[in-house]
């Protein structure tokens, strides 16, 4: 089953967006910096954005605390679930040595909103090199066909004082990082 994220590059400042998702009822209950690494041994031109994260590890860092979380395991003789930040530079050397280079290393802020009777949050990211964009995905709409999905996550942004139309595209991070241009598609999962 394929689940539909929308993520819209916004073109106001963060504090303009906390406003108006304020106004509407959405309280802002969880911030934290994060810092990814993705390492990958595959070729990643034509993917699509869900297709680039499966073909990487990913290392993340949360809050700059001490150490990275190993997601996406493509390798089962490095299957390990933490990386301290003193055995960083072994696990990056295995990695190499196994034939996976670093390919993007991103930083974003994170904002998360919500209010009673939300099962989901509107995420404001701060990403670097990017700007900010507005995440949303729904579990209420995963059993729909992929079109529906998506217009109702857009009726659902709308809702809380967006304005986005059902033609508008998101913006893919690592397909723009990648390609060093903004990159759009309907789905940031697809």
């Amino acid at each position: 089953m394929l689940i539909v994220e929308v993520g819209f590059k916004l073109d106001k400042n963060l504090e303009y967006y906390d406003r108006i998702l304020k106004t509407n009822g959405l309280e802002n209950d969880f911030n934290c910096e994060t810092h990814d690494i993705y390492y990958t041994k595959y070729d990643l031109n034509g993917l699509t954005e869900n297709e680039m994260k499966q073909k990487c590890i990913r290392l993340r860092n949360i809050n700059f605390k001490e150490g990275y979380r190993v997601e996406n395991k493509l390798l089962d003789s490095l299957n390990i679930d933490f990386v301290s930040e003193d055995e960083f530079l072994d696990f990056e050397i295995k990695l190499k040595d196994n034939g996976y280079l670093k390919v993007f290393d991103t930083k974003k802020k994170d904002h998360h909103y919500y209010k009673g009777g939300m099962n989901t949050k509107v995420q404001l990211q701060e990403i670097n090199d990017i700007g900010l964009l507005v995440y949303l995905d729904n579990a209420d709409y995963y059993n729909l066909p992929l079109e529906e999905q998506r217009n109702k996550l857009i009726d659902e942004l709308n809702s809380y004082g967006f304005d986005f139309k059902y033609t508008d595209l998101g913006l893919d991070k690592l397909r723009t990082l990648y390609y060093k241009e903004e990159k759009y598609s309907k789905n940031q999962n697809g």
